[in-house]
This record gives structure tokens, sequence and C-alpha cells, in this order.
């Protein structure tokens, strides 16, 4: 083996393109990239043919390959929903896939592709341009056409009529189009399942809800794939960003031939566990279920079956969203307990448990009433996995890809586990940096002091600047971490997500 892995993202942002190279290496792998300036910038589409030229380039040195069909077909995740290509244009690219395997049958090819998300909101910056118009009034009308033919409601029946008759014809035509057409995209890779070109496929559902177009896409989907009997190879469930860490880590088993490591969830909160998470349509705990069964593996029902203690901070009564700041009151309540769920992670690491921490009481950010409770109970260097970024999905599969590489390291070594720790503290500290300090912290405090529609690149990034180094400086030194910032950036020119370069300090 060449221990080397090709990867095409959804997209260039650090948590899609660097992430899953970051916690390949932990297990003693590398995850080859493609540039930077192929994969596109928010709606700008990626370089296609660019990519396939890589891919073959590659090729020959890599041991399988993990694969964005958003990336291939359509440019990135963002542009498969502004995209114009007719169906034929797509499918045309994605002959690769087929003729790749054709050349390489004995690699592995793993594979995914959203399901196209409906935003409730008129924000047109992901979105085609009307979205800033009828953006709601589109989400609605999804909303209660599939709750309509879900449950027959009739209250849902007449909001249906009256948002097609609000909506300008051509806009909704234009919209189910796009729709149709990425769906039944999705449905073609099916084929590819069953002649065996993939052998795993994921449709993460991006931004879902309870009801939705999209929800009815995942229903048929799932119809399809226990009729054709590829339970056991397709796997649908809420996420998007996180799935190239699962699908890396998953392969990397494969190839290493070691049995995937078992998991026990340990919860801040019942009321919270079985609450739903903003974006997603099951319940926290059925979300944990899914990302762990996507890696490859399952929970089990006591920890001293496990491989790995999964702790997860849950909301007392609902999960908030910092990057909005919605619902925030209904997280820290009487209906979780934050210090006996400390108090049993101090016990399980006592045990010498392998424990990772998925923190996912609010979406876009970091708990401040247990981060700082969390750093006091158990030192960093104990913790094989740790993530609060986005949605729960995206911080339950990142945290399960982490321990994993962990737990790969103790089962099939390929570096002292000290050196396979350090390269896991580094990336901790950037979950930190990132996920609490500049999703809880710092991005309120820019939010709150500039006006983020109307400022222009450079001041935004110089705002960013002065306040994210300043809280990162006491931060770091707080807690004695010897790291050092190097550079930081907004990839899409926005404040929703950082770019952080550390480089290690010295002890003192």
């Amino acid at each position: 083996m060449n221990r080397k892995i090709a990867l095409i993202p959804i997209d260039a942002r650090p948590v899609t393109r660097e992430l899953p190279k970051q916690i390949a290496k932990i297990g003693g792998w590398e995850v080859l990239l493609p540039k930077k300036k192929v994969l596109g910038y928010l709606k700008t589409p990626g370089d296609m043919e660019s990519l396939t030229r890589w891919l073959w380039e590659v090729a020959p040195e890599v041991d399988g390959f993990v694969l964005s069909i958003d990336m291939l077909a359509y440019g990135g995740l963002v542009p498969s929903r502004v995209n114009a290509d007719q169906s034929a244009t797509i499918l045309k690219r994605l002959e690769v896939l087929h003729d790749l395997k054709k050349e390489h049958p004995e690699k592995t090819i793993m594979a995914f592709s959203a399901t196209m998300r409906i935003s409730n909101n008129y924000v047109n910056e992901e979105e085609k341009e009307y979205w800033k118009d009828y953006g709601e009034e589109i989400w609605q009308y999804s909303y209660h056409t599939h709750r309509t033919l879900r449950t027959g409601c009739e209250v849902s029946k007449g909001k249906g009529e009256s948002l097609s008759a609000l909506i300008p014809v051509d806009i909704l035509q234009d919209y189910l189009q796009t729709r149709d057409r990425n769906f039944h995209i999705n449905l073609s890779l099916l084929d590819l399942v069953e002649d065996k070109t993939l052998e795993v496929l994921v449709f993460p559902q991006d931004d879902t809800s309870e009801y939705g177009l999209n929800i009815a896409e995942q229903e048929k989907l799932s119809s399809l794939v226990r009729d054709r009997q590829l339970t056991s190879k397709v796997f649908i469930y809420p996420g998007a960003d996180e799935v190239a860490n699962t699908l890396v880590s998953r392969l990397i088993y494969k190839l290493e031939k070691v049995e995937p490591p078992t998991f026990f969830p340990v919860y801040s909160g019942e009321t919270g566990s079985l609450g739903h998470a903003m974006y997603e349509d099951r319940p926290i705990c059925e979300s944990v279920k899914g990302q762990v069964f996507a890696f490859g593996s399952h929970t089990v029902d006591h920890a001293i079956d496990a491989d790995i203690v999964f702790a997860v901070n849950v909301p007392g009564k609902r999960q908030g969203d910092l990057a909005l700041q919605r619902f925030l009151g209904e997280v820290d309540t009487a209906h979780r307990n934050i210090g006996e769920w400390l108090a049993r992670i101090r016990h399980y690491v006592k045990k010498q448990k392998l424990v990772a921490v998925a923190d996912v009481a609010y979406a876009n950010g970091a708990d401040s009433a247990m981060i700082p409770r969390l750093l006091e109970a158990v030192p960093l260097k104990e913790l094989c996995g740790f993530g609060a970024w986005n949605t729960a999905g995206n911080t339950i599969g990142t945290v399960v890809s982490q321990a994993a590489m962990i737990y790969l390291q103790k089962r099939k070594p390929s570096m002292t586990f000290g050196e396979a720790q350090r390269l896991l503290e580094e990336q901790l500290i950037l979950r930190l940096l990132d996920d609490y300090l500049y999703q809880t912290i710092v991005r309120q405090q820019v939010r709150g002091t500039v006006d983020v529609e109307n400022i222009t690149a450079e001041a935004l990034i110089a705002e960013v600047t002065s306040n994210f180094l300043a809280e990162a400086k006491s931060f770091l030194k707080k807690h004695s971490l010897h790291y050092e910032i190097e550079d930081i950036y907004l990839p899409w020119n926005r404040t929703f997500e950082i770019g952080i370069c550390l480089s290690k300090g010295g002890d003192s």
C-alpha cells in the first residue's frame, strides 16, 4: 500500500478540504487534494475538467478514492443549487467514475452526493438570485406540499395552493426543475453501486426539517435502496460538510483491514438527546447512530462493550443557533446536568477508556456554559476527539472520525502513539479556536460592531483579526496550550467561517 487516498471535496473551505487530510494523518495516511484554485469559490463552480485530469494523474499512486459528486458534476455543493446545465452534460462528466473503476478495478471508490437543501430565509448568498425575494415562500411551499402528501392535512393543502399562486410561475418552475434534475442525477448513482463502480454511496441531507421536497426525495431514495437491496452500501442521513471525514476514515479501516471500533453514547441530558437538532429531521440520538453507522460501525448499550465512549453535550430543551442567535434561552436548562456528565467523562478517562466529546448543544458553535468546565475537568490530551461546528451532523461525524483514527493507532500503529496524540492535540486546539473562540465569541463581537453587509473585505478581515488574536492569545495562555497563530483568513470573505493556521510554540 502507498497509504494514500485521493479526495475531491465539495469545495475549498478548511473544514471540507483540510480537515479530512488532518484526520487521516492521525491514522498514518495521506490525503491527496486538488489545488484550491480548481475547487471554485462560493457560487463560482470548480474547474470540472481539471478535476477529472487530476484524478487520472493521481490514480496510479493512491489506494482508493473519496469523491464529491457535487464537485464532479456541478462544480461544488453551492454551485449544485444554481447550476443550469442539462442532465446529459452532467451525466457525461460522471462517466469518469465508471472509467476510473474499469482502469483500476482493485481500488475502492466511495462517493457522496447531497440532496439539495431548502433554506428558510431570504439570503441568496448560496442560492439562486430569486431567493432574496421568494426564499421563505419557496420553503413554505415545499414544507406544506410534502406535509399534504404525507398527512392529507387540509390546512397545509390550502397553504400550498396559496403559495403556488403567490410565487411567480417561472421562478417556481425553475426551482422545481433544478430539484428534479439533481434528484434524477442522484437516482443514476444507484446504478453505479449495483454494478460495483461505487462501493459506498452517501446521500447527505443538507439542512433538513420534518417535511419538505428534499424529505420526499429522501423517502423515494430510501425506498429504492431497500427495493434494490443496497442498504449496506447506500446511506442517507443529515449532514454534508463532514461526509469526507466519515468516508476517508471508513476507507482507511477497509484498507487497513481492521475491525471498526464500537461507540457508547453518553448524553448530558435525556430530553436533549431525544430532541431534533436544528436543520435535521430526527432526534440527536438517532443522528449519532446514523453517523457511526455510515463510518462502518455501531453503538453499544454498555461502556464495558465499547471501544470508544462518545460523550455528547446536548441542549436542555432545544438546540440553539449561535450564528442566528435563536433559541439561546432553551439550551442551558435544568433538563440537562453538565456537572454529572463531566463526572462520567472523568470516570471513563480514569478507567483508561478512549473518550471523545461532541458538543451539539448549539448549531454553529460551542457551548460557552460547558467548554470552560470541560477544559478544567479533563486535560485536552486525555480526549480522543472534539468538535462543535455548524450542524449536529457536521460535529458528530467529525468526532467519530477523529476518535476512530486514535483507536486505529492503538490497534495497528503506524507511528508512536505519542505522535498520533500530538497530531490530534493540534487538531483539537484548532477546533476549540474555531468552534468555540471564533464561532461562539468573536463572530458575535464582529457582527455587533460592524455592518458586515457593506464593509469591504479588507476592513472585515482586519476587524476579525484584531478581535480574534486578542481572544486567542488569552485563551491559549490560560489553558497552557503552547501553540501560536501564524495566520487567519476568511475563506469566502464573510463572517460565517474562518481559516486558522497554527504553529507549535515554546513550552513556556
